[in-house]
C-alpha cells in the first residue's frame, strides 16, 4: 500500500469564535438542551471559549492514542517579534504532544493552529508581537543520533539537516 502525505488542520482556536455558524450554535444548543445565547453576547464568548477548551482536551486525549506518540521529534521554526523573524534554536522533544505544548508555551496566546502539513507539523502561535511559525519534524535514526550529540558540539552547527527528519504518513490518530 502507497503511503500518503495528508495535509489537514487538528486544531484552531479562532473556530468557535470566527468560523462557527450561529445557526448551528442554536443546533446545539437545542440538541444539547441547554441555553442559547445571542451572537457576540458575552455569554455567547464564553460558551465559545468552553467549546474551544473542550475541542482541545479532545485533541490531547486523541494525542495520547496517536501512533506516533513516544517518537522523538525536533521543533524548528521561527518567533514573530515586533523587531523581525529570528530563526529558533532546534528543540529535541521526546514526543509530538510535548513539542506541540512546548510551542504554546507562552503567557497567553491569542491564537493558535495545529496542521499536519507535508510530512510535518506546522504549529502557528499568534501573540501581541506576531505569529510564531514552528514546524515539528519526527526524527530519523540518523537525526536521534546527531541530536543526542552534546550541546556544545551544536555552537557552529546547530541547523538540522533534511536527512535528520522523517515524514509523517497518514493522520496522527
Amino acid at each position: 500500500m502507497k503511503r500518503k502525505l495528508v495535509n489537514t488542520t487538528y486544531f484552531d482556536s479562532l473556530y468557535y469564535g470566527t468560523e462557527f455558524p450561529y445557526k448551528d450554535y442554536r443546533e446545539m444548543c437545542e440538541e444539547c438542551e441547554r441555553e442559547c445565547h445571542e451572537e457576540n453576547s458575552p455569554e455567547w464568548w464564553q460558551d465559545m471559549q468552553e467549546l474551544t477548551d473542550e475541542e482541545w482536551d479532545c485533541f490531547k486525549d486523541n494525542m495520547r492514542y496517536s501512533k506516533f506518540k513516544g517518537l522523538p521529534c525536533m521543533i524548528t521554526g521561527s518567533l514573530g517579534l515586533w523587531h523581525g523573524h529570528p530563526t529558533i534554536v532546534p528543540v529535541k522533544c521526546d514526543d509530538i504532544m510535548e513539542a506541540i505544548e512546548k510551542c504554546l508555551d507562552n503567557d497567553y496566546p491569542f491564537e493558535y493552529e495545529i496542521k499536519l502539513q507535508d510530512g510535518h507539523i506546522d504549529v502557528y502561535v499568534t501573540h501581541h508581537d506576531g505569529t510564531n511559525c514552528f514546524e515539528i519534524h519526527l526524527l530519523s535514526k540518523k537525526g536521534i543520533r546527531e541530536a543526542n550529540r552534546p550541546i556544545y558540539e551544536w555552537e557552529k552547527d546547530y541547523e538540522p539537516k533534511r536527512w535528520w527528519f522523517k515524514n509523517i504518513y497518514g493522520y496522527l490518530y
